[in-house]
């Protein structure tokens, strides 16, 4: 909760002219166990370029066990001290699969254990926003006033087209420009203001509070409008969702309430099957059981504000993702983290099983008490993040960095003529790369070559907020109907995101930190 009040704080405060200039005091890190590290410049020594293809799963075995070799304490073939391995869901699953492959070796380093792997921050957030703009976004609703596509159109934005995956920074501006309209249109509305020059009715004697009562002041605030528009009075969205799953008598968990020894068991007679279809099967056709089904969603009403529920699903959706993006500008590990149980649902209902798994595995590696120990679950939280110019809000994702490197290296290989000589000189690359982009100042010159103009964009989130304000957003007016079928207005979409998810974290929650594969049986 605090974290979301710093979030719609600063929002408001930047782009609210009036209090830009009283508050600004006004903390712009958010304090967390690791802020006295968070500010570190990140010290790098290159591995260099291996010649390795992880579709093929000999190829990763022979790349690991050389990796494990030279990286990993190890005394007498066992290892005393795994390292964490990262990247994408996808190098996440093809690493597993070849510890799978090793799963019979006779000792810690012949089972590949030297490694546990984990998926990154940078492709969660692309992820995330993917399945935030299958609820949110369409290029069928522009005309539709409230929707993300009538505003590209309104502020021009016309890099934001195609995948997010290839336009993840331009679809994040976008949302982020509408969270903001919606944050600052919201507070004004508190005080019955709807114009951003009209002034803003401070308590009396405000101007003696002390910097930390104006603060709390400000907190409050926002406080209250999560309370009305985010948590809708009930401080625990998950409050539903956590129910059904611990709920074994549910009809969602009619097939995973019912194992035994690993099998999944009849329930009207003694027969144990190894996987639930073959169950399904014998129920129907020996018993004629008539199987549980969860409710299907009631169609929308025609007398609801499609209009209100569609802007309060997606300032919800926007402030999710924004908190998890600015957890790592501030290398918040723990907010991070914790971050994964508010897309796992999300995932879910999009589809996006991948990294639905990928959730449920990093939620277990940092929660469960018999996977990792408490150091190891300290090393995954925190070190997740690259400082490459210090300052505690200058962090990013580690696989973020790796995907730069991954393009500069490109454009530098050119100058090598066979693959011997790129993996020869590919330690290199990483230091002349910050080489070329820092040349001007090993060169001590300061005059500035150029420069580029960018839109101003407290100007966009006022723009953005006027329209809102002239439709009405956030008003309740019952019959306001949304034009695009394929937009969601589902504002509480988390008591609709349970169906099939109680099996999906049964069948993929890991007990142990390696081979975290499927269980095939359930």
């Amino acid at each position: 909760m605090d974290e979301l009040v710093f979030l719609v704080a600063t929002a408001v405060i930047e782009n609210i002219p009036q209090l830009k200039k009283i508050f600004k005091f006004y903390p712009k890190h958010f304090d967390h166990k690791n802020s006295h590290h968070a500010g570190t410049k990140t010290k790098q020594f290159p591995l260099g370029l291996f010649d390795c293809n992880e579709t093929k799963t000999t190829e990763l075995i022979k790349l690991l066990k050389e990796l494990q070799a030279k990286y990993v304490p190890c005394n007498d073939e066992q290892i005393v001290e795994p390292v964490f391995f990262g990247g994408d869901r996808l190098t996440d699953e093809r690493f597993q699969a070849a510890q799978l492959a090793m799963l019979n070796g006779g000792t810690s380093a012949e089972r590949l254990e030297g490694f546990i792997s984990k998926i990154e921050d940078f492709h969660r957030l692309m992820n995330f926003l993917e399945a935030i703009c299958k609820l949110t976004y369409s290029t069928e609703s522009g005309r539709d006033r409230v929707s993300a596509y009538y505003f590209r159109n309104v502020l021009n934005a016309r890099n934001v087209k195609g995948d997010v995956r290839n336009h993840y920074r331009a679809y994040k501006l976008l949302y982020y420009t509408i969270l903001d309209a919606m944050c600052c249109l919201s507070f004004l509305n508190e005080f019955g203001l709807s114009d951003f020059e009209e002034v803003i009715q401070f308590p009396e004697n405000f101007a003696l509070y002390s910097e930390n009562e104006k603060i709390s002041w400000m907190n409050e605030i926002c406080r209250s409008l999560l309370r009305k528009h985010f948590f809708d009075s009930d401080t625990d969205i998950f409050r539903q969702l956590r129910e059904i799953l611990a709920d074994p008598s549910h009809p969602e968990n009619y097939w995973t309430s019912h194992l035994e020894d690993g099998r999944v068991k009849c329930h009207f007679c003694d027969k144990t099957y190894a996987y639930v279809g073959s169950l399904k099967v014998h129920e129907e056709k020996i018993h004629n059981a008539e199987i549980p089904q969860t409710k299907a969603k009631s169609k929308s009403q025609t007398d609801e504000d499609q209009f209100r529920n569609y802007c309060l699903l997606l300032v919800k959706l926007a402030l999710l993702h924004k908190n998890l993006d600015t957890a790592v500008d501030m290398a918040d590990g723990e907010r991070s983290v914790r971050s994964a149980k508010y897309e796992l649902p999300i995932y879910n209902i999009t589809n996006k099983t991948k990294y639905a798994i990928g959730s449920i595995h990093l939620i277990s590696l940092t929660e469960s008490t018999c996977i990792l120990n408490k150091d190891q679950k300290d090393r995954l939280t925190a070190n997740r993040f690259i400082n490459l110019q210090g300052g505690k809000n200058n962090n990013m994702a580690l696989d973020e960095y790796v995907e730069l490197l991954n393009r500069e290296s490109k454009d530098m290989l050119s100058g090598f003529q066979t693959k011997e000589s790129i993996l020869a000189h590919s330690k290199e690359f990483p230091h002349i790369i910050n080489y070329v982009q820092h040349y001007d100042d090993f060169c001590a010159v300061s005059k500035r070559k150029g420069f580029h103009h960018l839109p101003s964009y407290s100007e966009d989130v006022r723009k953005v907020a006027v329209e809102l304000a002239d439709t009405g957003a956030f008003s309740c007016e019952r019959g306001r109907q949304l034009r695009c079928k394929a937009l969601s207005a589902d504002e509480r979409f988390y008591d609709s995101s349970f169906r099939g998810l109680g099996t999906l974290i049964h069948r993929h929650k890991p007990i142990v930190a390696y081979h975290r594969l499927r269980n095939k049986r359930i």
